[in-house]
């Protein structure tokens, strides 16, 4: 029982580094959250990345353009299988780009669904993909 608690806050843990990594521009830190297999889809898009190299890539890039973000995640629900475990969480997600004449801010909300492999460096992700659920504001945002 004591274990499973350990793993379970180790992987809440993790999921909370990459939130923190992305609104802190922090690559290295992200690119250490995944396995060398890892692989990380974005259900709106449609996109599909393989690998910390690819995956760093693109969100860095989509990154770039804004003025800060903030990624919060809650509502945890984690299940431990010996060495690889499941994870979901719900995310909202801000996103600030400053002098834009229709609004400055967008927001979405949805949901995680990660699997994850215990590693001799802790917790990494194997696979997230990232489902859109809502968002309100200027998409102008995100898409200009």
């Amino acid at each position: 029982m004591l274990q499973e608690l350990a793993d379970r806050t180790a992987i809440v843990d993790a999921v909370i580094a990459y939130a923190t990594a992305l609104d802190t521009r922090d690559w290295q830190t992200l690119g250490v959250l995944f396995t060398d297999d890892a692989c990380w889809e974005y259900s709106g898009s449609g996109e599909r990345l393989r690998g910390p190299d690819a995956i760093i890539a693109r969100i860095s890039t989509s990154l770039a353009r804004f003025d800060a973000t903030h990624h919060l995640n809650g509502n945890h629900v984690v299940t431990v299988h010996g060495d690889e475990a499941e994870h979901t969480c719900y995310y909202q997600a801000q996103h600030v780009r400053l002098g834009l004449p229709d609004g400055e801010k967008f927001l979405g909300g949805g949901r995680y669904d990660d699997r994850l492999r215990r590693t001799p460096d802790g917790w990494r992700f194997t696979h997230r993909r990232i489902t859109s659920v809502w968002s309100e504001g200027n998409p102008a945002v995100i898409t200009s």
